[in-house]
């Protein structure tokens, strides 16, 4: 879900379209999320971030300059770290404070149990465990189930960083990339196969599990090698997959399964043909903030039907809306676009550990003193 660009992210080499292919995808999870008519499918907006999450990411790691493979994963992962743990953290802190204080006695505990596993982007791994199902009505969700794609971006750039500085100190640059296209393909079809069988077998642990989900971000990376074409009709192609998706899929179907490859092939399409009327000013923005707001609209949307005096009037989702959205473009503002041009940050890594230390301990502050707070109020 994360909004990272190239390192040379408003450069000559920035696609705007891809910022409106992640606005469509906010959008979708939003609806979603609203529960607004005939957008019950509108979890693809995830493999859709998963696709342009890799897409992106390889692009930006492979102009990094070959036989730097420790100094180029240090770069890489304090990048990594300086796009999304701040923010993540941010909106951990504040849910957390907001259910404490907003929900009364309705305020379930396990949420300081899924705040800590949020903060080392394992959230997927405690819904597994947990059993829990994104898709039975009247659950009660965690207002942090939605950190679960964070988690499985994360886990990927783990390991995958380190396939690609190594491909770059061990071959020539044809070579690099003939062998990173066979180990993405690799990826992508024991990934995929995986996700297809254990959807039958294990529906809530396929959805939620890195395994299932890595061929996504492969898939995304593979195009990235392959240099964009120009074409009238086909991107249109891929934005018709993307509405049919939408038809054919609802929360009742086998997902992800093969049923993926739908919105995965559509985002495909449409990374490989550009169409550049997704660059326009309101779906980048869009796509701008859209990090920022995948973020805080969960909580917006879910924790006033978790209260307890629930509000489940539809027409407020609106209003709620709009406050996840002056929260989004806030904290975009004032808190990620700074952080994101710190040069100290950028190329000082005792800052950008010094970051890390303080987002880390500034959260699991947080979630000991309402911890603390509420052991109070049952004693």
């Amino acid at each position: 879900m994360s909004n990272a660009v190239p390192v040379s992210s408003r450069s000559t080499s920035f696609r705007a379209d891809i910022q409106g292919l992640r606005a469509i995808a906010i959008i979708l999870v939003v609806a979603l999320h609203m529960n607004l008519t005939g957008v019950s499918a509108g979890y693809i907006g995830v493999d859709i971030f998963l696709v342009v999450s890799g897409y992106v990411i390889t692009l930006s790691i492979q102009k990094r300059p070959a036989h730097r493979v420790i100094r180029n994963l240090v770069e890489f992962w304090r990048s990594r770290f300086i796009r999304i743990f701040p923010a993540a953290a941010l909106v951990i802190s504040v849910t957390v404070v907001a259910a404490f204080l907003f929900s009364g006695k309705a305020f379930n505990p396990d949420l300081l149990i899924d705040a800590r596993w949020a903060t080392f982007y394992a959230t997927n791994i405690r819904l597994i465990q947990s059993g829990s199902n994104y898709f039975i009505a009247g659950l009660d969700q965690s207002l942090l189930t939605h950190y679960w794609s964070l988690a499985i971006e994360q886990q990927f750039y783990l390991f995958y960083p380190l396939v690609i500085f190594l491909l770059t100190w061990l071959g020539s640059e044809k070579q690099r990339v003939l062998i990173l296209r066979i180990f993405l393909t690799v990826v992508i079809l024991a990934s995929s196969y995986w996700s297809i069988t254990q959807t039958v077998l294990d529906p809530v642990a396929s959805y939620f599990s890195p395994l299932t989900r890595f061929w996504e971000l492969a898939f995304g990376g593979l195009l990235a090698t392959f240099a964009t074409r120009n074409s009238r009709f086909l991107p249109f192609l891929g934005l018709i997959i993307l509405a049919g998706s939408m038809f054919v899929l609802n929360s009742q179907s086998a997902y992800p399964g093969y049923l993926a490859w739908l919105p995965v092939v559509g985002t495909g399409i449409l990374l490989y043909f550009p169409l550049k009327r997704l660059g326009i000013a309101p779906l980048r923005y869009l796509g701008d903030i859209s990090y920022s707001l995948y973020l805080w609209h969960f909580v917006w949307l879910v924790l006033p039907t978790q209260i307890e005096n629930p509000i489940t009037e539809p027409s407020l989702a609106w209003v709620f809306l709009m406050g996840a959205l002056v929260c989004s473009v806030l904290t975009y503002h004032l808190f990620e676009k700074p952080i994101h041009k710190s040069i100290s940050l950028k190329t000082d890594t005792y800052a950008a550990t010094t970051l890390a230390a303080v987002c880390l301990l500034g959260a699991f502050l947080v979630i000991t003193l309402v911890e603390n707070l509420y052991l109070r109020t049952i004693l």
